[in-house]
């Protein structure tokens, strides 16, 4: 099911506007992968950005966020929680078990202090748990009890007092649905709330306790996103049914605390306005948004009857942002949403920059090269290019498996994985596990490699230097939160090949 479009005349939106915005962040260096502009419910402009495709599920990072609040809703709503409940209380006796345990294995004792049993989760979903500080379960270390992880650490100030940006305290708003239910968040959030908006195609990624990440981990295409926006926007209706209280959404969506440190991404002023349920508040009146890593959006303004959705691979969210304030805002001319019709909207097609330079490699192909051992455990990489100027490199591993990437010249080749239709947020920069699309060119005496992960904002850029033997990678990852970003690999060439 599939939203309503209509024509940008229509919904009274200037292109020129459109145009002046994405030549901006052109020039930004700022990289879109899908753009939907909405007036009420209806889609008057859709652009998807090469390689990506506007069908694909999209890793979302924190924009995750709002649809954990959402299912607190639906909970409250159903009479299975309340604001002031504290997460001690629902977790006391696991706890309690699970720190027996450890006192016996590690001599460990309960560590958890009285401001933290105060916590409640409408501190949670405020981000006002009054810590200074997040373990580091959701940065690739996920061992042990999540919640005594969380609960372990004592505010530094009464718990409703000070705003500090946490994904774990949203994790643990999401292992509470699990606890209540027996069901994970996105298992318990279907029937309430993908289905009666069609959204049928998702994917939430698990903690090893079995629940929904809850602050990250959420893939979803940009149809869905801006579903996000219009349920939003319309205080919890969606297709003419009231599906959660408004009161609930209204809430949700108002400056409750101050964002004080709130500038997660940049120290700019996007991050400084304010904070409601699981939402920020934007520096134009009246605009809150859902946003997560890299630049992904959903943005809403209920006295223009506006949403933004984009999909992005950025580092400046800020950047993007300011643009569109510049730029789409002014474009938007006041309306009655009362007089939209059915349309075609606008749709345009672009592609992410390329690569520039020379499709002829300073080797003879194909060739084989020996790698010398390393953390990734490649044990040889074969270089070769067909007729059409695809270059192919096929890498072997140490355990006998291989993967090949394909790269085209002045335009992406995918390499889709049969069966793989989202990034696992733990494995997403894994090319063996991942769809992706590559380019390459020659230039400044070195081939270089041009990667996008096709489920996510991940890019990845290799530059690989031949001698008369031999030849050296240097890897880069750009918009990941992995530990490790740098790669560096050695080779032999194998004087058969």
């Amino acid at each position: 099911m599939n939203l309503k479009r209509t024509s940008l005349e229509i919904a009274k939106i200037d292109k020129k506007g459109i145009d002046a915005f994405l030549e901006d962040i052109t020039q930004k260096g700022i990289e879109l992968h899908d753009l939907y502009l909405l007036r009420g419910e209806y889609v008057c402009y859709e652009a998807s950005f090469m390689p990506y495709k506007n069908t694909d599920l999209h890793m979302l990072y924190s924009l995750s966020k709002a649809f954990t609040a959402i299912g607190i809703g639906f909970a409250l709503s159903e009479g299975l929680l309340h604001l002031e409940d504290t997460l001690y209380s629902y977790f006391k006796e696991d706890l309690a078990t699970y720190f027996d345990k450890k006192m016996l294995t590690d001599n460990f004792s309960n560590p958890i202090g009285e401001k933290a049993k105060r916590i409640t989760i409408e501190h949670m979903l405020t981000m006002n748990t009054g810590q200074e500080a997040e373990p580091p379960i959701l940065n690739y270390e996920f061992e042990g009890n999540w919640i005594a992880k969380f609960l372990q650490i004592e505010p530094v100030h009464e718990p409703g007092s000070f705003f500090f940006y946490d994904t774990t305290a949203t994790y643990c708003l999401s292992a509470l649905i699990t606890k209540i239910t027996g069901q994970t968040l996105a298992d318990y959030l279907y029937p309430r709330f993908f289905a009666p908006l069609g959204i049928e195609d998702y994917a939430w990624d698990k903690s090893p306790a079995g629940c929904s990440l809850g602050g990250i981990g959420l893939n979803l295409s940009i149809e869905s996103i801006a579903k996000l926006g219009v349920f939003l926007l319309q205080e919890g209706k969606f297709n003419g049914k009231q599906l959660l209280d408004a009161a609930y959404l209204k809430r949700m969506t108002s400056n409750l605390v101050a964002s004080i440190g709130g500038d997660v991404y940049d120290n700019g002023n996007n991050w400084g306005v304010g904070y409601g349920y699981q939402i920020w508040q934007c520096i134009p009146d009246g605009y809150y948004r859902g946003d997560g890593a890299y630049g992904q959006f959903a943005i809403v303004s209920p006295k223009d009857n506006l949403v933004i959705a984009t999909l992005s691979g950025t580092e400046d969210m800020g950047g993007l942002m300011d643009s569109m304030w510049k730029y789409l805002l002014p474009a938007c001319a006041p309306i009655d949403v009362a007089t939209l019709t059915e349309a075609a909207s606008t749709k345009e097609t672009f592609t992410v920059p390329v690569l520039e330079g020379s499709d002829i490699l300073p080797v003879s192909l194909p060739a084989i090269f020996t790698v010398v051992p390393n953390e990734e455990n490649i044990a040889s990489l074969r270089f070769s290019m067909d007729e059409k100027k695809v270059l192919s490199i096929t890498c072997y591993f140490q355990d006998g498996k291989d993967h090949t990437l394909n790269f085209g010249y002045k335009a992406f080749e995918d390499n889709r994985i049969p069966g793989q239709k989202y990034a696992n947020y733990y494995t997403c920069g894994d090319i063996t596990t991942s769809n992706t699309a590559g380019c390459y060119a020659f230039f400044d005496n070195a081939l270089y490699l041009k990667l996008c992960h096709l489920n996510g904002p991940l890019g990845i850029l290799a530059i690989c230097r031949f001698t008369d033997d031999g030849l050296t990678i240097d890897v880069s990852k750009a918009r990941s939160m992995s530990p490790k970003t740098s790669y560096h690999f050695e080779a032999e060439r194998k004087p058969s090949a």
